[in-house]
């Protein structure tokens, strides 16, 4: 039985303060475990915001690179909620990449785009929402590391072009052209 190292409900009603004492790999860890909760409450409301915050912030600049490889082995996992999360957190990290090129290698970044680059396209689970599982959002989380890919590897940007249109026209995008539908937005 694991033990979590930090109280993460205190953290959040605390304001999210990062605990200074702790080891950024075991926080980093889990946060990564949390972050494929089939829980919203916990994946959403309590990982992705203190992990959006913490990176940020530059807290867990020295484990950048794991998170981002754990991201990236995501793609591989049959839970939708791991697939479609593992590309919002790949953005986190490359945000902050971006901003201190030297936390993340290129070598890295191409890692994780020749990952991101096998599921996008093909990604099967397009729903938006789950009444148990809360927001997935794949299709969307995709083409938001979609661009944050552009910023890090400017030469791979007519591929994540190509990459987004093979996307929007897979079979799977029912979902999405339906949710347009609802929205009043044109579907061609």
């Amino acid at each position: 039985m694991s033990v979590d190292f930090v109280d993460w409900s205190a953290k959040v009603a605390d304001g999210y303060p990062f605990p200074e004492a702790a080891p950024a790999r075991q926080i980093a860890d889990e946060l990564l475990a949390m972050l494929v909760s089939p829980g919203p409450e916990i994946r959403d409301g309590l990982a992705y915001t203190t992990a959006a915050r913490w990176i940020a912030e530059g807290r867990l600049d020295e484990v950048l690179g794991q998170l981002g490889d754990t991201a990236a082995s995501r793609f591989a996992r049959p839970e939708v909620q791991a697939t479609s999360f593992g590309p919002l957190t790949l953005c986190l990290v490359l945000k902050r990449a971006d901003s201190i090129p030297s936390f993340v290698t290129q070598a890295a970044a191409e890692r994780w785009y020749a990952a991101f680059s096998a599921w996008y396209p093909a990604e099967q689970d397009t729903r938006g929402w789950d009444d148990s599982l809360g927001w997935l959002h794949a299709v969307a989380h995709g083409a938001d590391a979609a661009a944050a890919f552009a910023r890090v590897l400017p030469n791979r940007r007519e591929e994540l072009l190509e990459l987004c249109a093979r996307r929007m026209m897979a079979r799977q995008s029912d979902h999405h052209r339906c949710s347009w539908r609802m929205h009043g937005l044109p579907v061609r």
